[in-house]
């Protein structure tokens, strides 16, 4: 079928209307089953059990790369805000040992 066949096909008034009673019945439908306490207990259930296999799942990669001597990404993130940290106090010494100390004297390396 052609896209311009299944246009014309889409544009018929009676299958318009069969679609949206369709949709309709299926809204109704979904519904119902999200009311449904024994349902929604049920999706509790499966999330739940989800997130426990997530977790279970994280903690074993965990120590798989340590017993690998790999870091997590806990890890690198961990040493990237420590570097960043290190990079901040340098930039601090540099400024003060550029900056000109009392008396107009700069700093080590110039004598008086």
């Amino acid at each position: 079928m052609s896209p311009h066949m299944l246009d014309d096909v889409l544009r018929n008034p009676l299958l318009r209307r069969a679609l949206e009673a369709g949709e309709a019945q299926v809204g109704r439908a979904v519904g119902k089953l999200l009311s449904s306490p024994s349902v929604t207990a049920g999706v509790g259930t499966l999330l739940s059990g989800a997130m426990q296999a997530r977790r279970t799942v994280e903690g074993g990669l965990k120590q798989a790369l340590q017993a690998a001597r790999l870091p997590t990404q806990d890890d690198v993130e961990g040493l990237r805000r420590r570097l960043d940290e290190l990079e901040a106090m340098i930039d601090g010494m540099s400024e003060r040992v550029r900056r000109p100390g009392p008396g107009g004297r700069g700093g080590p390396g110039e004598t008086p």
